[in-house]
């Protein structure tokens, strides 16, 4: 112990030398160490000094990332963001776990204490920090850290405070977005939100299940989720939203839930996704992985003439997800079947399952936070997500019609010109500005049969004025001006004037960009929504006054 101590001790005095703490000398610090080598206050003093010099990069933390909530993803974080050469600060309520000492290895600074404590806080230095990441696992707790922020910041001058909040429970976000964290309410802290699990689930179902919906749909087919999870829901509910719209109506889609709450969960998602019914047939089997009737396949007796099989293994333990995706694979020998099984810890075992036999039923590993924890995806929040589907749009109209082959505009959005990817992320900006200006709102999609929403005719008309000269400023940003046609080359454009001077076709291309808000919003899984005390007949009157 003592020479641990001296350990510490001697790691301070070398800070000391390099100058980042004057006001102590060398010889101090040699002396202390000399005189508690040996004492029974050592083990106190080394764990004293070993947190002390471990928040002393604290000091000089300017424009960093505070995140709150240790994890996976917040490991993961932590190191893109050191490779990135940002400082980054993380606040976890328990430090013994693998995650954290991940995140300390990575020498990036751990604090342990209550999150949503204004002197832990404060201790991160959240008034110096460019951004906050409320990423615990709860959502009541993150709005809780996001308000704290506010209390801490309300003397705030110059940029607000980015604070990224993780929601993902649709029923709260509505009584958390109103009540509290509404955007444009502080002035000191601008509100965005994140659900990881639901970027997740969304990219995973775009490359393996939604192209082959039509196929599975032809065959008796069955979708199997082991483990649930915020991860397994946002799938089961992804997949079934996505055979309810294309048409496949005519059978529901067949689902076997393995997880030890599979009934309450099954339960739950019914409740909160009213059309679920009559999309998906959920047949929850509470059965642990680990258990001798998993392994032994009991609870897929009733597989009956199912020819199709796609599962989905979501545990958050990588070797428990390998042991039950090898099990579940000796039952399903014989069928058309593939096994996905998350991976998100061990690379190793990820190899060790890309390398087995073809022969057996293909198991195909996925990292579950590969896409969904990119800093660009979690700093964006719902405006990088939004700009993305807006462009994804675009390539699916684009591609019903010749487009040119060197369109650069064509590419898939990492290949996109970063001009093109701001100028999509200005575009979603000014979708959610314009809800704000007529008194509306953005919510999760929970009910997919709802009425589409549609703005009246005076609204379009306003707010396609907004986006006109919402284009024009992003364009004079870019150095155009009028010209008589379009030249990318001398920067000119003929629609480069005021609304009310355009021709009509070119209104209606405004209008248009309007009536698809809702379609955007959509393809993220969110709707407009309209507070019963705002309507329409009041906010236009008002608004058009303000700008006069």
């Amino acid at each position: 112990m003592s020479n641990g101590l001296i350990e510490v001790l001697n790691a301070l005095g070398s800070l000391l030398r390099f100058g980042i703490l004057p006001f102590y000398s060398d010889r101090f610090i040699q002396l202390l160490g000399a005189a508690f080598a040996g004492s029974g206050s050592a083990g106190v003093l080394v764990i004293h000094f070993r947190e002390k010099i471990r928040e002393i990069p604290l000091l000089f933390c300017r424009y960093h990332v505070v995140i709150c909530g240790v994890h996976t993803t917040t490991e993961v974080l932590a190191q893109q963001f050191r490779n990135k050469k940002t400082k980054t600060v993380v606040i976890g309520a328990g430090e013994d776990t693998f995650e954290a000492e991940n995140i300390r290895r990575s020498s990036t600074v751990l604090l342990s204490g209550d999150p949503k404590n204004p002197a832990v806080l404060s201790l991160a230095r959240l008034k110096n920090a460019s951004t906050l990441l409320a990423l615990t696992g709860s959502d009541g707790l993150n709005a809780e850290i996001a308000l704290a922020a506010m209390k801490i910041l309300e003397k705030r001058k110059g940029e607000p405070l980015t604070c990224i909040l993780q929601i993902s429970n649709p029923g709260l976000w509505k009584i958390i977005r109103e009540q509290v964290l509404l955007p444009g309410k502080s002035p000191v802290v601008r509100i965005d939100f994140y659900n990881g699990p639901a970027l997740g689930a969304r990219d995973l179902l775009s490359s393996y299940f939604t192209p082959y919906i039509q196929t599975l749909s032809a065959h008796p087919s069955l979708l199997i989720v082991v483990g649930a999870g915020s991860l397994g829901e946002n799938i089961i509910t992804g997949a079934s939203r996505a055979w309810y719209e294309t048409g496949s109506r005519s059978s529901s889609l067949q689902v076997l839930l393995v997880d030890v709450h599979g009934r309450e969960i099954r339960d739950r998602l019914y409740m909160t996704y009213p059309c679920l019914r009559d999309a998906a047939e959920i047949r929850a089997v509470p059965v642990d992985v680990r258990s001798a009737e998993f392994q032994s396949g009991g609870y897929l007796k009733d597989l009956g003439s199912r020819s199709s099989v796609l599962a989905f293994i979501c545990l958050n333990d990588d070797t428990a997800g390998l042991t039950a995706a090898l099990a579940l694979s000796h039952h399903l020998v014989g069928l058309d079947a593939r096994i996905f099984v998350r991976m998100d810890h061990n690379p190793g075992l990820a190899t060790l399952v890309k390398e087995m036999s073809p022969e057996t039923v293909p198991i195909t590993p996925f990292n579950s936070l590969s896409f969904a924890a990119r800093p660009d995806l979690v700093l964006g929040g719902i405006r990088e997500i939004l700009a993305r589907a807006i462009h994804d749009q675009y390539l699916a109209k684009q591609s019903l019609h010749d487009a040119e082959q060197n369109d650069v505009a064509m590419a898939h959005w990492d290949d996109l010109p970063e001009r093109l990817r701001e100028s999509n992320r200005l575009q979603a900006e000014g979708i959610l500005e314009k809800l704000r200006a007529v008194g509306c709102d953005i919510l999760p999609l929970t009910d997919w049969n709802a009425p589409a929403f549609s703005f009246t005719p005076a609204e379009i008309e306003y707010l396609a004025e907004m986006e006109h000269e919402r284009w024009m400023d992003a364009m004079k940003t870019q150095g155009f001006s009028l010209g008589p046609v379009k030249d990318e080359q001398k920067k000119t454009h003929p629609s480069m004037v005021p609304y009310i001077e355009l021709s009509e076709p070119e209104k209606e291309k405004d209008r248009d960009a309007i009536r698809m808000i809702p379609r955007y919003l959509s393809l993220i899984d969110f709707q407009v929504y309209r507070p019963p005390g705002n309507p329409a007949k009041e906010a236009i009157p008002a608004l058009r006054n303000e700008r006069e």
